[in-house]
């Protein structure tokens, strides 16, 4: 029994020293946080295999809705049960798991050492990376169901309560706080020393990084969910429309100037945008969906206009948040696959059956995909 004590703690202290190494910040292969940084850039040059199959699936419980998190051979993600798990990115075997008192659905940040994700229970939590023990945490006015972003030594996220946040990652002091009243589902996305997000009353907002002071807010008609992507100089916000039984024409994809938040141009129609859009070189790649109808196409269009490249119906309702890898884009659907799709012309590579329905963005990490999946399993394929 001593002897497999103290291979245990051996494990774990071996585990914590690879993590800390390796967290600080996003080395080649890893993926920190959602859609790898905190811009929601979601783009690596890798060129994927030709056809991809599940390697492992780990039955870690409830619905796995957080998006993975992968740093330092260690696999992160969430459940509905409430938990945080941490499995081998090799083989899937178990590390530790830690538990709070709602459905963990923030996709977790890894940095520092820390593994930080918000809960429906109104907290955001740090845990250690090697061991999953508390850290510390920080308690908000409404569940905390976006994924935090963290960016010189800052994480930021939001809550269901109204609030957008600032704490420090080391010891979750406060840094700023917004509240504006409007619930906040979107995760907010940093860059430039800029942060930026929006409302369920269809606000976008752009704040300084150091401050929080309110650089421009524009106003919108439907709820922003989505985080938006920012690029070069500029900002995609994905909005949902306020009605799903008869949805009205809005402007569900817009592309703002990231200094000003003058709009750059819009695509206006009766449809929602529910997943974070992701720029690759002169095109932005979206999902939208045409209300209870649930007519999902897969879009390309020109970052600099809009004008639309390609799109593509997809067989289910899509809020997984698409990631290029090459010339590929990967998303998950509620048909139940995972979706290959070619970034030129939009037709379907590849599409692997996992589960009921997958609600869970991708990660990529040394040339393996993670993503979550409503059958309780994080699914790892090559």
């Amino acid at each position: 029994m001593a002897i497999f004590r103290a291979e245990k703690i051996r494990r774990v202290c071996a585990l914590a020293a690879l993590i800390c190494a390796c967290a600080a910040s996003a080395a080649y292969g890893e993926w920190p946080m959602f859609r790898q940084d905190s811009a929601h850039t979601g783009v690596v040059g890798e060129e994927p295999a030709d056809a991809i199959e599940v390697l492992w699936s780990a039955e870690i419980g409830g619905s796995v809705d957080s998006s993975p998190a992968v740093v330092g051979g260690v696999v992160f993600a969430g459940n509905s049960l409430g938990e945080m798990h941490a499995l081998s990115a090799e083989d899937g075997s178990p590390l530790w798991k830690c538990t709070t008192q709602g459905a963990v659905m923030s996709s977790p940040a890894v940095v520092d050492g820390l593994v930080i994700f918000g809960s429906v229970d109104r907290f955001l939590y740090a845990v250690d990376a090697g061991t999953g023990e508390l850290c510390w945490r920080y308690r908000t006015y409404g569940p905390v169901i976006s994924s935090p972003a963290c960016a010189d030594g800052i994480v930021y996220f939001t809550s269901m309560g109204g609030g957008i946040y600032a704490c420090d990652v080391a010891d979750g002091t406060e840094v700023w706080r917004g509240e504006r009243g409007d619930h906040i589902q979107c995760s907010p996305a940093v860059r430039d020393g800029m942060v930026f997000y929006g409302d369920d009353s269809g606000m976008i907002y752009a704040r300084r990084a150091s401050d929080g002071e309110i650089i421009w807010e524009q106003q919108y008609r439907g709820k922003v969910v989505p985080g938006p992507v920012a690029g070069d100089e500029v900002v995609v916000f994905g909005i949902m429309s306020p009605s799903a039984l008869r949805p009205p024409k809005i402007d569900h994809i817009v592309a703002v100037n990231a200094q000003t938040g003058d709009k750059l141009w819009a695509q206006n129609e009766a449809r929602s945008v529910m997943s974070t859009p992701v720029i690759a070189g002169e095109s932005v790649y979206f999902v939208t969906i045409e209300g209870y109808l649930s007519k999902t196409e897969a879009r390309a269009a020109k970052l600099a206009d809009g004008t639309e490249v390609w799109k593509r119906v997809l067989g289910g309702v899509v809020d997984s948040s698409a990631i290029i890898i090459g010339d590929r884009l990967v998303l998950g659907c509620h048909d139940g696959n995972l979706h290959v799709i070619a970034t030129g012309d939009g037709s379907i590579v590849q599409s692997v059956p996992l589960a009921a329905k997958i609600f869970s963005s991708p990660a990529w990490s040394d040339g393996k995909l993670y993503v979550g999946a409503s059958d309780g399993k994080l699914h790892c394929l090559q």
